[in-house]
C-alpha cells in the first residue's frame, strides 16, 4: 500500500511473499516508512523519510521516478545502482 495525502504526507507498507526476500528497505520480509513528499516534476517526486522499519533510512530523500499508466502508479529508483521497479494500483 502507498498512500499519499494532498498536504504532503506519504506512507508505504510492503509485505513480500517470502520473508528471506526483500531489499535494504525491508526487514523479515516486510517494508514500512512514512513521511513527506514533494512533486520534482512530471517524472521524479522526493519521499523524505520520517520514521521506518528500517531505522537506518529516518532522515533520508529517496528520489522515485514515476508513471502514470490509467489506474497505475509504476515507481522505481532513480539510483542507477538500484534496479527495481514497482507497480500500485488504485483502488
Amino acid at each position: 500500500m502507498f498512500v499519499f495525502t494532498s498536504d504532503g504526507k506519504a506512507s508505504v507498507q510492503v509485505m513480500y511473499r517470502n520473508a528471506q526476500t526483500g531489499s535494504a528497505y525491508a526487514q523479515g520480509g516486510y517494508e514500512a516508512s512514512y513521511g513527506g513528499y514533494h512533486i520534482d516534476d512530471s517524472s521524479t517526486f522526493t519521499f523524505h523519510i520520517d520514521g521506518a522499519l528500517v531505522r537506518t533510512l529516518i532522515g533520508k530523500d529517496l528520489k522515485r521516478a514515476y508513471a502514470i499508466s490509467g489506474n497505475r502508479l509504476i515507481v522505481r529508483s532513480t539510483n542507477p545502482n538500484e534496479h527495481w521497479r514497482v507497480v500500485w494500483e488504485r483502488y
